[in-house]
């Protein structure tokens, strides 16, 4: 099976994994579709592949960047409709977490502006649902779980203790592991947690 994925929740990732070969992209300075585009031709070209090939396509589904998450799951979705092919879902924070060999994980990613997304796992049980939080927040949910790694995002490495970034290594691990929980076009949809910049009020993240 060849098994295209695509991370856009912070830069731009693509793996594809065909057969038992995988070849894998990044540009983490850009989430475009200028940047997208090439990225999944060259891991396509790079395989002797083309992208009717291609037979399933995976997401990052956030929480992550508005602009990035919009472009990744919109060529997801085009993809998969225009080809017929199925494809999943994958959340940013339990894809960040597969940077720890720990099965316990609280996972935190930047969100800007002293604010942070967290989310905590015990292996393939969600401990603690997504939610944005200010960083002094996430410090004592950290604190309460002292028997949990950490892992962060490259943006939080200075700020929080803990293994931080995303490469092909857990796009791998998040092929393995979501690639049978198939979903319709339909249903990929992005995962935001706080509102737009133009949309948040007096109180809100």
């Amino acid at each position: 099976m060849n098994v295209l994925m695509i991370d856009t929740a912070e830069g731009t990732r693509v793996l594809l994994c065909a057969g038992d070969k995988s070849y894998y992209k990044e540009n983490l300075s850009n989430a475009g579709a200028e940047t997208l585009m090439p990225l999944i031709d060259g891991v396509i070209c790079d395989a002797g592949l083309e992208v009717k090939d291609i037979d399933l396509f995976g997401a990052c589904v956030g929480p992550g960047s508005f602009t990035g998450l919009r472009v990744g799951l919109t060529t997801v979705k085009t993809l998969c409709y225009a080809l017929g092919k199925r494809c999943f879902a994958v959340n940013n924070l339990k894809l960040n977490s597969y940077n720890n060999s720990s099965g316990k994980v609280v996972s935190v990613a930047h969100a800007g502006n002293n604010v942070c997304y967290i989310a905590v796992f015990d292996g393939d049980k969600t401990v603690e649902e997504t939610r944005c939080v200010t960083a002094d927040e996430a410090h004592k949910i950290i604190e309460v779980h002292a028997g949990f790694a950490v892992s962060t995002d490259v943006k939080l490495s200075g700020a929080f203790s803990g293994v931080a970034g995303v490469g092909e290594r857990e796009l791998k691990i998040a092929v393995q592991k979501h690639s049978k929980d198939v979903i319709d076009q339909k249903e990929l949809l992005p995962l935001y947690v706080r509102k737009a910049q133009p949309e948040r009020g007096e109180g809100d993240l």
